[in-house]
């Protein structure tokens, strides 16, 4: 597993994928910035907004691309063909863009840190740290369904079922349709855990999506081995 990373890591070396890692949560910031400058809950706005949109279609950037990469240079031949274990390969790939994801959010945090100095706002940053960590686990199943989806279908349509999902969460958060929908998870716990109200249904929003990024691992490795 840890060669398959090495592999994973070089293939984004000299590639855009690795700047988009530090430039999406920075373009994500300004531009939320622009609009809510002049919000009294502007931390709050900008971390929802991140919650149930950018780090969706960051993920599904990130992941997309790198499979699209491959995708249009060898169909996956060399690793179709190789001795090597194509479920173990697809972890593997699951597993680099997770570590992806948690970078991305490592950076945002410092930026809302800073934004939260900038406007001389009240929320504590304990619970700012603790709001994005949580909405990172519970998005964390978005890596295996982009990974799998952007391989049987194309970049393009995975972005656009991504973004979809998110507009429906936005109708769909003041319903009680909104646990049932995933894309919805981030936002939701987002609006506890920065008020620092760690319930049980924020934790079941955790566990949920952990669960889900499981079974869709598990689904997207054995789908890429009968490929």
């Amino acid at each position: 597993m840890t060669n398959i990373l090495k592999v994973e890591f070089l293939k984004t070396k000299h590639s855009v994928v690795r700047l988009l890692v530090w430039l999406l949560p920075l373009i994500a910031v300004l531009m939320m910035a622009a609009v809510f400058w002049d919000n009294q809950y502007l931390v709050q706005l900008m971390m929802g907004q991140w919650g149930y949109f950018w780090l969706n279609m960051s993920i599904g950037l990130l992941v997309g691309i790198s499979t699209y990469y491959q995708k249009q240079a060898t169909k996956f031949r060399e690793i179709l063909t190789s001795p090597q274990d194509l479920l173990s390969y697809e972890i593997g790939r699951i597993l680099h863009g997770i570590i992806q994801a948690c970078i991305m959010s490592m950076i945002f945090i410092v930026l809302m840190i800073c934004v939260r100095f900038i406007f001389s706002s009240t929320e504590e940053i304990g619970f700012m740290i603790c709001s994005v960590i949580g909405v990172l686990l519970a998005s964390l199943w978005l890596v295996p369904f982009y990974s799998w989806l952007v391989r049987i279908t194309n970049l393009y349509f995975a972005l656009g079922i991504g973004f979809l999902g998110s507009i429906l969460a936005m109708f769909l958060s003041r319903t009680t349709w909104s646990m049932w929908w995933p894309f919805d998870w981030g936002m939701l716990l987002n609006n506890l855990w920065i008020k620092g109200d760690f319930v049980w249904g924020s934790w079941s929003l955790v566990i949920c999506g952990l669960i889900l990024g499981i079974i869709l691992s598990i689904f997207s490795a054995y789908s890429f081995k009968k490929q």
